[in-house]
């Protein structure tokens, strides 16, 4: 399953949300504009699993909103550990 997000909706409170989770927004727009791993989430949710600029790997949740290739952020975690080995075997220099 492939998606491209052109639009990223972020909600006022998701900033303050993935803090909790220690990432930060910075994070997650590194993972969104680089080369990530699409696995099917829960409720119709995508997990986006990349790599940020300092080599952190973090899965990013996001759904699907009306319009072509617009996505809304729900969160941002850090990976888990079957999550970091799909994205090791699937993404051995390849892009989405």
């Amino acid at each position: 399953m492939d998606i491209v997000i052109d639009e990223l909706i972020i909600e006022e409170d998701r900033p303050e949300h993935i803090k909790k989770h220690k990432i930060l927004m910075k994070e997650v727009l590194e993972v969104i504009a680089g080369d990530y791993l699409v696995l099917e989430g829960k409720s119709d949710k995508s997990l986006l699993v990349g790599r940020t600029k300092r080599g952190r790997i973090i899965t990013v949740v996001v759904g699907k909103r009306g319009g072509k290739n617009k996505y809304g952020l729900v969160t941002a975690r850090h990976v888990k550990r079957k999550e970091e080995m799909l994205y090791q075997e699937n993404l051995k220099g390849g892009k989405k």
